[in-house]
């Protein structure tokens, strides 16, 4: 059996010594000293450092102990538990399955139900709105709202009506989600809300089929890609049902979230190959034959005299 012990000291002969003292080994014994780490001095005679650790041991011959194995408990409780004696077992009788009651089919919903103005609380969608306004520091703005087609359209009237809009729309498309939020949880029931203000939709709508037709012309004239800036779902739909309507240009959303646009795109494959005319700055190529000018001079007539 091996008996071993570790002493530190500043140097290695005092770790050793503190080792032999811990061991305590008899005179006669073989004591061996492995060293485990040299001491290290402090830098600038304050930090760092450390003590030499130095491990004695030796063998006193003596076999060492091996722990008696427990019995297994648990199997000499399952041998007894199978000498017992079972009980007989009781014929169960099976029973038949119930058969379950038909489950009513729930009602389905109506489609293209119409909201009027009886499902809405217009003062409610009136008022929470002039308070956003108010919050915008515009103090004479007047709202009206009323239901049609099952939309519930709104209408602001005021002298300043940037601030409203924003920048291309987005205050504006902010205020009309919040109201549409504000009147859903008033009425429980989605309802379809457009707020306008200075007639900006319908301007809106003008200007986007307008780049929409100017665009497409681009990609049909030069087979080359248009991509639009970042739009929301309701401009992006005006500028493909106007696409729709131009031969030779498709139109796609691509992107995610609010990064997504619309991308123009040629439906031939390519770049169209089309041709200047002279009347562009650039001369027209000669296409005559090459027969009709093998019989031309390279340098143009040359006279020869006769004698």
């Amino acid at each position: 059996m091996i008996k071993e012990f570790i002493g530190t000291g500043k140097t290695v002969e005092e770790a050793t010594a503190a080792a032999k003292a811990g061991l305590n080994a008899p005179a006669l014994a073989d004591i061996n000293v492995d060293i485990i780490s040299l001491p290290k001095k402090k830098m600038l005679g304050l930090f760092g450092g450390k003590d030499a650790q130095v491990k004695v041991w030796y063998e006193d011959g003596r076999k060492e102990k091996k722990p008696q194995q427990k019995k297994d408990v648990q199997k000499r409780a399952d041998r007894k538990a199978d000498k017992k004696p079972q009980p007989k077992k009781e014929a169960v009788k099976k029973e038949a399955p119930k058969k379950s009651a038909p489950k009513a089919e729930a009602p389905k919903a109506e489609e293209n139900v119409k909201i009027t103005e009886a499902d809405v609380d217009i003062s409610v969608a009136v008022n929470y709105l002039k308070n956003m306004i108010s919050g915008l520091n515009i103090d004479d703005a007047e709202v009206t709202g009323a239901v049609a087609d099952g939309v519930l359209q709104m209408e602001i009237n005021c002298e300043d009506y940037g601030i409203i809009i924003g920048r291309r729309g987005e205050t504006l498309d902010a205020l009309q989600y919040l109201t549409s939020l504000a009147v859903k949880k008033s009425s429980d029931k989605y309802v379809r809300v457009t707020i306008d203000v200075g007639n900006y939709r319908e301007k809106r709508m003008e200007t986007l089929r307008n780049l929409a037709r100017k665009n497409a012309n681009y990609v049909l004239k030069t087979g080359r890609r248009y991509t639009f800036e970042p739009m929301n779902p309701y401009e992006r739909r005006i500028i493909h049902t106007t696409v729709q309507e131009i031969d030779g240009v498709e139109s796609l959303s691509v992107g995610y979230g609010q990064d997504r646009k619309v991308m123009l795109q040629s439906t031939n494959g390519g770049r169209n190959n089309y041709r200047r005319s002279s009347a562009s700055g650039t001369p027209a190529k000669n296409t005559a034959p090459k027969s009709d000018r093998a019989d031309l001079p390279k340098f143009g007539k040359i006279e020869v005299k006769k004698d």
